[in-house]
């Protein structure tokens, strides 16, 4: 007799490899055949596979059509199964698989489609951030400015491709004019995908910023981030990025190193401005530094 884990792995064989028959051998037909009590099985949970991707890339099955997106969900599922109970993670490899998918190479910006519905899935489901005061920047020592590590929201996702995927998307919503079209040779775009609340905002950015938090998403110190961001356009902004992107929660708080020293400024102004003023001040030391 098998283990219980071989039994195990033979109905999961089973259940996605239908010339596999391993597990029938131990199953009782007690009126119906063993192949016909896995099939039950298996089309439940190809079933429910089919749905999430489904609601996760509802853009993908316009785009492509509701008989094209099952009959490539079908040859997507037992490559990729779930590796856990939370469904909400299943659909992951879709883009890739996509780019990969003979019958797709006629659409090459179908993957990063996938990834811009992914990405928003990722940001939706993202667990909640702490707003952070623009004004706790001013008790760090200028010092240590330039070794600030800031921490992004939990919800922000960076997508970069060489097509208007945000266009694509956004003409593919329910609510969209049906004559919208979208002209492929527009160009390509830099997202940052974030959520306020219960929404999910697709935003375009410029290549200077989206340099600057891809290299803040590696983990890169303020000093290396910036000149990520410098060394596309010399005369970025420092202050007016750190006002806007602390005042919409992208920027969600920051650790200084504990061997830099943190002490006092001047007290904070009041509006806006003010603190602009005091961030371009600061903004050059780091840029000294």
């Amino acid at each position: 007799m098998p283990t219980l884990r071989e039994l195990e792995l033979a109905f999961v064989r089973g259940m996605f490899d239908t010339t596999d028959v391993t597990a029938e051998r131990f199953i009782c037909a007690n009126g119906m055949a063993p192949a016909a009590r896995l099939a039950i099985y298996r089309n439940n949970i190809v079933h429910n596979y089919r749905e999430a991707l489904r609601d996760v890339y509802p853009v993908i099955e316009r785009l492509v059509g509701e008989d094209f997106f099952r009959f490539a969900a079908d040859r997507y599922i037992p490559c990729h199964p779930s590796c856990q109970g939370n469904l909400h993670g299943f659909g992951g490899e879709f883009a890739a698989f996509l780019e990969q998918f003979p019958p797709a190479a006629g659409l090459p910006y179908l993957g990063d489609v996938a990834r811009l519905e992914w990405s928003w899935h990722e940001s939706f489901h993202a667990a909640d951030g702490s707003a952070m005061a623009i004004d706790r920047l001013m008790t760090v020592a200028e010092a240590a400015l330039p070794s600030l590590h800031f921490q992004l929201h939990p919800s922000c996702r960076l997508l970069a491709s060489p097509f208007p995927v945000d266009r694509i998307w956004a003409a593919n919503q329910p609510d969209a004019a049906e004559s919208v079209t979208v002209d492929l040779s527009a160009g390509g775009v830099r997202l940052l995908i974030h959520r306020r609340g219960d929404a999910v905002a697709i935003e375009p950015v410029g290549d200077p910023e989206f340099a600057l938090l891809a290299a803040l998403m590696q983990g890169m110190p303020l000093r290396g981030a910036l000149d990520a961001a410098r060394a596309v356009d010399a005369n970025f902004d420092l202050a007016a990025f750190l006002v806007q992107r602390v005042s919409d929660s992208t920027l969600a708080g920051f650790v200084v190193p504990t061997s830099t020293a943190i002490g006092s400024v001047a007290p904070p102004g009041r509006g806006q401005g003010s603190q602009r003023s005091r961030l371009q001040k600061r903004d050059l030391s780091v840029n000294r530094a």
